[in-house]
């Protein structure tokens, strides 16, 4: 099966549906045709002109289009089906978050989770740093409190305080010039936290394409607090992933980026520019394929998280 990622980054694309291919019709430019069935997501950057057949198609296929700001400003979108399935599935995940115990141990396992990969990458980096072997000790400790606590608000806490460690353990290793002092957002102020957005966000439309696919209801999460606009499901699913993901942004540094791909200034905070985006992308879609050092896709990954979380819910 294809894992072929369409990028729209061009404002003067006309995109619409011709038969069962989309096709991207460029100024002075042939017509390219790519067909429905090879494509697993697409990533519109700023504002093409796409078409609302070609919007239909995609989420009646379930595959997962993200929208991008052209500017940092702005916030990204999901576009995809809708909830497709049985009723019974969200019926029993209504239950599990109206259970005080069963929200708590969904959270429990969500962030032990994402704690454990988070130790794993740094005493990876380490390389006998002992500054870096203290961190890994309290990102253990975050883990240990983690099976003590009582509630969100706790795991949270502890959730928080690891991630704390755990960023300033990259301030640490990372050379001065990516001006990295910490995890920042909207925008983000530096080239590794615009990396760190744009990777999440592309890895939160694989998520919502595998809960979508399981007919849960991608607002309702277990460790996120309900929040009108937020897909919190979609939140909760992400934060095991997120290390997975920051490891990629760290091998893209001095490889297939430089500081030469950014541009920055007061109003976006840092973003690729074209070239970076571009060159971006291809790491994403060859980091992606099935290789030695990367046996799982991130994909395979949110649809293995998925499946176990039905596992926690009572039986409607």
């Amino acid at each position: 099966m294809s894992d072929l990622t369409v990028i729209l980054d061009c404002k003067e694309l006309v995109v619409r549906m011709e038969s069962k291919s989309i096709r991207v019709d460029r100024p002075g430019g042939h017509p390219e045709r790519i067909p429905l069935g090879m494509v697993a997501r697409v990533i519109l950057i700023g504002s093409p002109m796409v078409s609302c057949d070609v919007w239909r198609a995609l989420a009646e296929q379930n595959i997962p289009a993200i929208l991008l700001p052209s500017r940092g400003g702005g916030v990204s979108a999901h576009m995809g089906a809708g909830l497709s399935a049985t009723i019974t599935t969200r019926i029993s995940q209504h239950l599990a978050a109206q259970d005080d115990k069963c929200s708590l141990s969904i959270g429990q396992w969500l962030l032990d989770k994402k704690l454990a990969a988070q130790e794993g990458v740094i005493r990876k980096l380490k390389n006998g740093n002992s500054e870096l072997e203290s961190i890994c000790a309290q990102i253990e400790n975050c883990r240990e409190g983690l099976r003590k606590a009582d509630g969100r608000n706790s795991l949270m806490g502890h959730e928080g305080a690891a991630a704390s460690a755990y960023f300033t353990a990259f301030a640490k290793i990372l050379p001065e010039k990516w001006n990295f002092h910490g995890r920042n957002r909207r925008p983000p102020r530096d080239p590794v936290n615009a990396l760190l957005s744009l990777s999440y966000v592309i890895t939160g439309g694989e998520v919502r394409r595998a809960i979508l696919q399981r007919g849960l209801d991608p607002a309702l999460g277990f460790l996120h607090a309900p929040q009108s606009g937020r897909e919190n499901l979609v939140l909760d699913i992400l934060e095991p992933l997120r290390p997975k993901v920051d490891r990629f942004v760290l091998q893209l540094l001095d490889s297939s980026l430089n500081l030469k791909h950014f541009t920055t200034n007061n109003q976006d905070g840092c973003l690729l520019n074209k070239k970076g985006r571009s060159a971006f992308f291809k790491a994403w879609a060859k980091w992606q394929e099935p290789c030695e050092e990367n046996k799982t896709s991130l994909k395979s990954m949110a649809v293995n998280y998925v499946r176990d979380l039905i596992t926690f819910f009572p039986q409607s």
